[in-house]
């Protein structure tokens, strides 16, 4: 089994899911029509066992906006990759 030193980059770069934060802290993933369940379940499995890194994570990359939020006029790098801006969403 393959050890997931970095849960973001993997969710994003090797799933190529989009991760966020809610209003809520709470971590949010989203797919594109080509992902299959076993991607689906893979990715939540991730960010189930790894919320409190990815919180953290998505929080410093981020400051206080949430990708939520689609008023927050420019993206800086990190928010255009964890936001998956490299996987569209369909």
């Amino acid at each position: 089994m393959e050890v997931c030193h970095d849960p973001l980059a993997y969710l994003v770069e090797q799933l190529c899911c989009s991760v966020s934060l809610d209003f809520g802290g709470n971590v949010r993933l989203g797919f594109s029509r080509r992902h299959d369940l076993t991607d689906m379940m893979n990715a939540q499995g991730i960010a189930r066992s790894n919320a409190g890194v990815l919180r953290d994570r998505l929080r410093q990359t981020k400051g206080p906006r949430s990708s939520a939020n689609p008023e927050s006029g420019e993206a800086s790098m990190a928010e255009h990759m964890a936001t998956g801006a490299y996987c569209p969403l369909v």
